[in-house]
């Protein structure tokens, strides 16, 4: 073996070697989770063509876990009552974990009420997951308006995930906010 390259094969096998004896070394961390969250249909609204699955990453530690949600929204029109328009959203949330099974994710407060977005998730075991959303206004100076307002927390389940179509027909629908 030439000597350049056996520093290079020396070098390489002490680089790789190296992580080994360092307290910090990916081989000494947990492992890292990924976790498929593919069925959540509007539980609050059972008749709703509205459904959301995520893909989140749990980090080393295992107590936070970022999630990027995709929507699905099927819609009918008073033009065409027989299309369905189907229309999609990303997002991504950062939830924190509470419990073995639960994880917070809470975004604000934001405008004049002071709204703090929350979304809890269960993991029911499995692919069997449940999601609460809801609003809560946190401003102490709030307007009475912001007071009165009483947001239903919205709930999105892997129960009763088929429902029946308003539809023959399909089409994209316009995109989502």
């Amino acid at each position: 073996m030439s000597p350049a390259l056996r520093n290079i094969v020396v070098l390489a096998f002490a680089s790789a070697g190296a992580g080994l004896w360092d307290s910090t070394s990916i081989a000494q961390a947990p492992p890292r989770l990924h976790v498929t969250i593919p069925f959540l249909a509007n539980a609050t609204k059972p008749t709703a063509l509205e459904f959301e699955g995520a893909e989140c990453d749990v980090d080393a530690s295992g107590t936070r876990m970022v999630c990027a949600f995709q929507q699905l929204f099927l819609t009918t029109s008073s033009a065409a009552p027989e299309t369905c328009l189907v229309t999609t959203n990303r997002y991504d949330r950062v939830f924190l974990r509470d419990s073995p099974n639960h994880w917070t994710s809470s975004e604000g407060p934001t405008g004049v009420c002071g709204l703090r977005d929350i979304a809890t998730l269960q993991d029911d075991g499995g692919v069997r997951w449940t999601m609460e959303l809801k609003n809560e206004v946190t401003s102490k100076e709030a307007s009475a308006a912001c007071l009165a307002m009483k947001v239903q927390p919205e709930v999105f389940s892997w129960q009763n995930i088929r429902r029946p179509l308003p539809c023959k027909n399909v089409q994209p629908g316009g995109l989502a906010p």
